[in-house]
């Protein structure tokens, strides 16, 4: 802590004994992608830095009790922090963002051949015993490509390059299980306007105003 450290390695993560890490007040940006591998991580201490994300698979730190953001850029926490079992969550400081009711003024999209056909692939991969999943491994490019899918917050169906980045907001204390009674916005994604327009979910789309 109290140094002037702008960046993280990822080679950090390969110490995976590690139980805490202080990097309080320094001018860090970002975090090690892998930060997930940290399984025995109790303590992660970020306040007072130029954070503008955590990294998704964060909730590898199955650990993790205390995390402190406070004092820094955060719009959200990524899409797996719900599976977080912590115990105390310091984030104030930050430029949360906040629930406002919208109407989406586009209701479906006109997907790409390349992406249909993506969504019927990765969708065939989970199936083990399929033909695609048997012989995929034999074009290693197209392996690369389909490592970007997402996973629809809504439908639960994969995807590869068209989403809809929407937040949803958790309650510490209800849906994690927390002391503190605060609600703090988690990103989500979606694959389509047809299921943002879903009725039913609680999922807000993002916007921003000049």
């Amino acid at each position: 802590m109290d140094n002037l450290l702008e960046c993280v390695p990822a080679e950090l993560c390969c110490l995976v004994q590690l139980t805490e890490i202080n990097l309080n007040n320094n001018k860090v940006s970002s975090l090690p992608p892998v930060l997930g591998r940290l399984s025995n991580l109790r303590k992660l201490y970020l306040a007072r830095n130029n954070l503008y994300e955590l990294p998704e698979g964060i909730s590898g730190c199955k650990s993790l009790r205390i995390l402190d953001v406070a004092g820094n850029l955060l719009t959200m926490f990524p899409t797996d922090f719900g599976f977080l079992a912590l115990e105390e969550l310091l984030c104030e400081g930050n430029s949360l963002v906040h629930a406002e009711l919208m109407t989406s003024v586009q209701e479906i999209e006109v997907l790409s051949l390349k992406e249909l056909a993506a969504r019927e692939v990765l969708m065939e991969k989970r199936n083990q015993c399929s033909v695609v999943h048997r012989t995929l491994p034999l074009y290693p490019e197209l392996v690369s490509m389909l490592s970007q899918w997402g996973w629809c917050a809504v439908c639960h169906k994969p995807f590869l390059t068209t989403w809809l980045e929407c937040v949803q907001f958790v309650n510490l204390k209800i849906d994690m299980g927390m002391k503190r009674n605060l609600t703090v916005p988690v990103r989500a994604v979606l694959c389509s306007y047809t299921c943002f327009n879903e009725k039913g979910h609680s999922y807000y789309g993002i916007a921003s105003t000049v």
